[in-house]
């Protein structure tokens, strides 16, 4: 059984976990993280007071870690190792800048709190990032049916990914109004609508899906038309769920307000791709696919125009992160020798 925690430690978490915050400007998400990371050394540290921190502390807790495993039961991965011994390498440093503990901990202890080479190595290595071809998305998106309010509205949601690749978040705090289906435009006010960081992102409709703009079109025609929603109203309104005296709940037109969470979305296009018979995708993976198909062969200000579609703030992140190429199509990049297997999309 773990001890109680020590009233004293939590409060240097929390002071630390506030300056992360409001000086350093880290998300809440991010910050419950590293909340995390400072619980799991606590714990395993046996709740001793911070302030007699000794290096053997960090790498007993590196060894720690190399055996750990998650809740799978599988061993930590090496990018969640380094998430954990980053949190505390920031920690450390930032408790020998506090009073009262400058003449106990060293800034130089904090770098006790790294991963072996190889194994920071790893842990930067890019994972392979699965992602549907051009093709896959749009027979997906030609099986889903739209002959009910609830069927046009979830093949809006996934022509939109199609078309902009916009990240899940924002895309469920749309108002009708951010869209503007003459110009080809979504626009994203952080002010309005949930964006990464904070930043304005104006996203524009990729080329090679009008099929996904018509069904766009035609669901915001209906929410005009016959839902008579206004421009401050929800883009895609979540599924109202009424008492039934017989049946207990069933599903009955639409709220006029968002869905709370993601999780729709990605039931969504999960079901989508598997009505096609094809591998589940979620939806963060339409991101990838229009990074990889449009970095193939453009110029570079295309790509700064893709980057700047996806919200990059750096090109290199769109090229480090979703510009990945396939095994064979680097074959067939370095030798100029081509095979059927290459031809993508």
């Amino acid at each position: 059984m773990s001890k109680q925690p020590k009233e004293k430690n939590e409060r240097l978490k929390r002071r630390f976990v506030d300056y992360r915050k409001y000086a350093r400007q880290l998300s809440d998400k991010t910050l419950d993280r590293e909340l995390a990371a400072l619980e799991r050394f606590d714990v395993w540290n046996g709740r001793q007071d911070f302030d007699k921190f000794h290096i053997e502390w960090a790498m007993g807790f590196r060894t720690h870690l190399e055996k750990a495993k998650g809740t799978t039961g599988k061993p930590l991965s090496k990018s969640t190792t380094r998430a954990i011994m980053a949190t505390l390498r920031e920690f450390t440093l930032w408790l020998s800048q506090q009073d009262g503990f400058r003449s106990r901990i060293r800034a130089s202890d904090a770098e006790y709190f790294n991963l072996s080479r190889r194994d920071e190595a790893e842990a930067r290595a890019a994972p392979a990032r699965p992602a549907p071809s051009i093709k896959q998305a749009k027979r997906a998106f030609e099986m889903m049916p739209a002959t009910s309010p609830r069927e046009m509205r979830d093949k809006a949601v996934f022509a939109l990914l199609c078309l902009t690749g916009i990240r899940v978040g924002a895309l469920i705090s749309l108002r009708i109004r951010h869209v503007d289906l003459d110009e080809k435009s979504v626009t994203q006010n952080p002010r309005e609508v949930a964006t990464k960081f904070g930043k304005r992102i104006d996203t524009f409709f990729a080329k090679g899906f009008p099929e996904a703009e018509a069904a766009l079109r035609a669901w915001i025609t209906y929410l005009d038309e016959e839902a008579l929603y206004g421009p401050d109203d929800p883009l895609f309104p979540s599924t109202a769920i009424a008492p039934q005296s017989n049946t207990g709940f069933a599903v009955e037109g639409f709220d006029r307000r968002p869905w709370k969470s993601t999780e729709p979305v990605r039931k969504i296009v999960n079901t989508a791709f598997q009505a096609a018979k094809l591998d589940s995708f979620g939806p963060h993976a339409f991101r990838h696919m229009l990074a990889r198909h449009a970095t193939k062969d453009c110029t570079v200000p295309e790509l700064v125009a893709i980057a700047q579609n996806l919200g990059h703030s750096d090109v290199l992140t769109t090229l480090r992160s979703y510009g990945q190429i396939s095994r064979e199509r680097q074959r067939a990049l370095i030798t100029g020798e081509s095979g059927d297997d290459v031809l993508e999309d």
